[in-house]
């Protein structure tokens, strides 16, 4: 147990040499703006690290969201020494350390999830896994367990405070930002989403940025 511990922090380590010297390029900038990380978020010794997916690298994770939320949030959704999460996270990184504000996605599975395509820019999901919704590019995606597959075009996002609307000829996706966790327990989102369809639905569901 001691050699597998050593063996871990000395590959951290190593990491941290390896991103200072190349000034690890394709991780998120080191700017004023927050820009969604993603990767395996997991905890040793009472310290978070976030393993970028496609990188064999670690970066030290710090919580500065207001009053810790973000950790209180992972650790209460299974983040624990020995189980891992794949995560998406608000952040900056600064010199082999990855400040997190705020969650986009996360789900239980302990390795990197495929991504959709540029063009998806918002996707939701019910409460019980029973609707889903994507929307990019000007055109909204329906799909709902046992019934047709409904397609709609939209304008300009509409966007006020912690809330967006994306709204079309037929129907609207509301988006407010606040965590959302499905009924099955396996993902927690950053955003809570209203489906409003012009045939009489309204759907409660989870949402994340793309």
């Amino acid at each position: 147990m001691k050699h597998s511990r050593l063996v871990f922090l000395l590959a951290v380590l190593a990491a941290f040499r390896v991103l200072a010297q190349q000034g690890a390029a394709d991780l998120p900038p080191a700017s004023a703006e927050a820009k969604i990380a993603r990767g395996l978020m997991l905890e040793h010794e009472g310290r978070r690290f976030l393993a970028p997916c496609r990188h064999r690298s670690y970066l030290n994770v710090e919580d500065v969201s207001d009053g810790g939320k973000v950790l209180a949030a992972l650790k209460a959704f299974g983040l624990a020494p020995g189980r891992s999460l794949y995560v998406e996270l608000l952040a900056v990184e600064r010199g082999g350390s990855l400040q997190v504000s705020g969650i986009n996605f996360v789900h239980t599975a302990a390795r990197c999830l495929s991504e959709i395509g540029d063009e998806a820019g918002w996707r939701a999901v019910g409460l019980q896994s029973d609707w889903e919704a994507v929307a990019g590019a000007g055109r909204l995606r329906v799909e709902r367990i046992g019934k047709p597959v409904l397609q709609f075009e939209y304008g300009a996002i509409e966007h006020e405070g912690e809330r967006y609307r994306i709204a079309a000829p037929g129907a609207s996706l509301n988006l407010a930002q606040g965590l959302c966790r499905l009924a099955d327990g396996s993902a927690l989102t950053g955003w809570q989403a209203t489906l409003v369809l012009e045939e009489g639905d309204t759907l409660q569901g989870c949402a994340w940025e793309r």
